[in-house]
């Protein structure tokens, strides 16, 4: 009798929290091109109430927005305090090198329609990403900056993410060159992210070593700060989960090895420019695919939604 009590408590408050969530906000997909559902599509979170504000998330390299939303429910959050969230997939589709030109143009295009479309004031939207989506975040803060283009979001957020690309570089020519059994599995994914730099950087470190420094979001290499003065006074949160342990143990990878050392490297180029509004957040024991079932410290879950939303309404 106990126990069945304990499933009947149990059955209840899984009912209810399913309805607080489908009181608070339902999800749709559009699909900007009716012709190809792989690419050029939104997942949408909305409140059930009108959205005063907007928020663009961005995936990692080779992940569709239907996987970004198992791995985090930063999307679920945000709508339910009345942020309309889009998880964008743009032309190039999950493949996309969302540092690029074309990837930057895209939401040029995409962030005012989904403003409109929305009846969201252009003042009232946010942007952040995982991994090479939140590279992208600040790239495009950056691209604004460049080509005066508005509107601008309000505040960014990052979970992770490559920034200094000499350096990456750098690492992914070693991984595909070395011999031993931890880098063998995934030399074809190697092969495809330096053909990726090599298409947008215009060459490989020999050939356009300026293009990596001036083009990278931020580069140590940059004597100049150009990256962090691009990015101004733009308020950012960044999430990086420096586990050493597994670092070591599970990848053989050392400290040059791990995107911290871009996120320290920028942010505190930013202090020192006078953006008050900057925070690293470092994490233990978070990181985690859910997807696949695995330990990761470079994961959507090392940044709490609550948090991250919370930080956002401050903007």
């Amino acid at each position: 009798m106990r126990k069945i009590f304990c499933i009947f408590i149990l059955l209840v408050q899984f009912i209810l929290s399913f309805s607080q969530k489908s009181v608070s906000y339902y999800r749709t997909i559009e699909y900007f091109d009716k012709t190809d559902s792989a690419k050029n599509y939104a997942v949408f979170y909305r409140p059930n109430g009108p959205a005063k504000k907007m928020l663009i998330l961005l995936t990692g390299f080779g992940e569709s927005p239907q996987i970004a939303e198992i791995e985090t429910n930063i999307p679920e959050i945000a709508a339910s305090k009345g942020i309309l969230t889009a998880i964008i997939c743009n032309t190039d589709g999950s493949q996309s090198f969302s540092i690029d030109g074309n990837a930057q143009h895209y939401l040029d295009s995409i962030i005012p329609l989904l403003l409109t479309r929305n009846n969201i004031p252009n003042d009232a939207y946010y942007i952040g990403g995982f991994s090479l989506g939140g590279a992208s975040a600040i790239k495009y803060v950056q691209h604004c900056n460049i080509y005066d283009i508005q509107p601008m979001p309000k505040a960014v957020f990052t979970i992770d993410p490559p920034l200094d690309f000499v350096r990456l570089h750098k690492i992914y020519e070693h991984w595909k060159n070395d011999t031993s059994k931890w880098y063998n599995t995934n030399k074809p994914l190697y092969t495809i992210y330096l053909d990726k730099m090599h298409t947008f950087f215009k060459g490989n470190l020999n050939d356009a070593f300026e293009n990596y420094v001036n083009l990278s979001p931020y580069c140590y290499e940059d004597s100049n700060n150009y990256g962090a003065r691009l990015f101004g006074k733009m308020p950012l949160l960044t999430y990086c989960e420096p586990d050493i342990d597994w670092a070591m143990n599970e990848k053989r990878w050392n400290l040059y090895e791990l995107n911290l050392a871009d996120n320290v490297g920028f942010i505190n180029e930013l202090k020192q420019l006078g953006n008050t509004n900057t925070s690293l957040i470092l994490t233990k024991g978070k990181g985690y695919r859910k997807v696949l079932k695995y330990k990761q410290p470079h994961s959507w879950s090392i940044a709490d939604a609550n948090e991250v939303v919370k930080w956002l309404l401050k903007f």
